[in-house]
C-alpha cells in the first residue's frame, strides 16, 4: 500500500498542486484589473501634470467641453520622445501613416506591458519600418486626441485611459478597463483630397 501511495497518489497531488498554481497565477495576472488601471493612469497623470522635464503634454479628449472639469480618465497623457519637423496637425477626417506599438500596463508576466499590436519589432527605426495607413476617425478617442496634436516625424508615447479606449469592451487580447499605451511615430498625413 505504501508503494501505491508514493508511486501514484503523491505524484498526482504534486501535479494537481502545479496546475492549481498556474491557474492562480493566471487569475492574478489581470486580477483587480480595473482598479490597477485607474491607479496606473492616476500615477501617469501626476507625472505628466508635474511636467518636471518639459517632455509631457496633457490633452482633454477630443470633443469634450474645455470649459468643464473632468477627472484624469478624460485626458490623454503624452510623453514626447522626439520632435518631428512637420508643421501640420492631422484633423479628424484625415488618413495618417504611422509606426506604432500598443501595449497594456505592466503585469507580473509582462514587465513592459503585454504588446497587443505593433507595426514594427525591436526598436523603432523610421528609416526601415513600414508604417500602417489608417483613417483617424476609425481609431479610439484617445488615439484621435493625441494624433491631432502631433506633426510629421513626432515620436510620442501616449497613455490612453480605458474611458478613451475600449472601456468595458473586451477586444481581442485586450481586457475590459485597460489603459492603452502606444509608442507612435507619425510619418505622413493625407487629407481627403490626397487619398
Amino acid at each position: 500500500m505504501k508503494k501505491f501511495v508514493f508511486k501514484y497518489i503523491v505524484p498526482a497531488l504534486l501535479l494537481f498542486g502545479f496546475v492549481a498554481c498556474d491557474e492562480t497565477e493566471e487569475v492574478q495576472e489581470f486580477g483587480n484589473w480595473k482598479s490597477r488601471n485607474i491607479a496606473y493612469i492616476d500615477s501617469i497623470a501626476k507625472v505628466a501634470r508635474t511636467n518636471a522635464d518639459g517632455d509631457w503634454k496633457v490633452f482633454l479628449a477630443y470633443g469634450l467641453n474645455s470649459e468643464a472639469e473632468y477627472g484624469n480618465e478624460y485626458y490623454v497623457y503624452c510623453n514626447v520622445l522626439s520632435e518631428g519637423n512637420g508643421t501640420v496637425n492631422p484633423v479628424y477626417s484625415d488618413t495618417v501613416e504611422c509606426n506604432y506599438r500598443g501595449r497594456l500596463i505592466p503585469t507580473h508576466s509582462y514587465k513592459d506591458g503585454y504588446i497587443f499590436d505593433e507595426t514594427f519589432t525591436g526598436e523603432l527605426d523610421p528609416e526601415v519600418d513600414v508604417p500602417l495607413k489608417l483613417t483617424l476617425a476609425g481609431c479610439v478617442r484617445g488615439w484621435i486626441t493625441a494624433m491631432m496634436e502631433m506633426v510629421e516625424g513626432d515620436v510620442w508615447r501616449i497613455y490612453v485611459p480605458s474611458e478613451l479606449g475600449y472601456n468595458t469592451e473586451v477586444v481581442n487580447s485586450i481586457p475590459a478597463y485597460s489603459t492603452l499605451v502606444f509608442d507612435i511615430n507619425l510619418v505622413d498625413i493625407y487629407s481627403i483630397g490626397d487619398r
